[in-house]
């Protein structure tokens, strides 16, 4: 795979090469459930999405940084969501409420309603306390 700098030249190489190495994510529901695990105290940087639930693993990557659309202290789950997921309603309808970015294959910013964005960055604000139970995920 061949990462290209972003067109903004924003977002560092090491953050495109993670994210254009995750496989395809056809459900929203691990990733949105497990987000708040970025901010566990196993969460890596550029890492794939610590669990809530043991055997599950969600096809996302933690960015502590570096995404355009972050605000300062806040951590995204990054992930490559599939056709047949970005047709579903329910997944448009969940963007809409917010909190979930859209990005072309540079992460670059897209409006909310881009047709095929390359990646959804499932946004978290810092928790009060780090989340508990959060489980880290051996290579892929």
């Amino acid at each position: 795979m061949t990462v290209r700098p972003s067109a903004a030249g924003n977002v560092p190489p090491v953050v495109l090469d993670a994210v254009q190495r995750m496989p395809p994510t056809a459900a929203l529901e691990a990733p949105l459930r497990d987000a708040a695990c970025v901010f566990a105290p196993v969460a890596r940087h550029l890492d794939r999405l610590p669990a809530a639930t043991p055997w599950v693993r969600p096809d996302a990557v933690v960015v502590f940084g570096g995404l355009p659309g972050l605000a300062p202290g806040s951590r995204a789950a990054v992930l490559r969501p599939t056709r047949e997921l970005l047709a579903r309603a329910a997944t448009r309808d969940r963007i809409a409420e917010g909190g979930i970015t859209l990005h072309d294959i540079d992460l670059d910013l897209l409006p909310a309603d881009a047709p095929t964005p390359a990646f959804l960055a499932i946004h978290v604000a810092p928790p009060a306390q780090p989340p508990e139970g959060c489980v880290a995920q051996g290579p892929r």
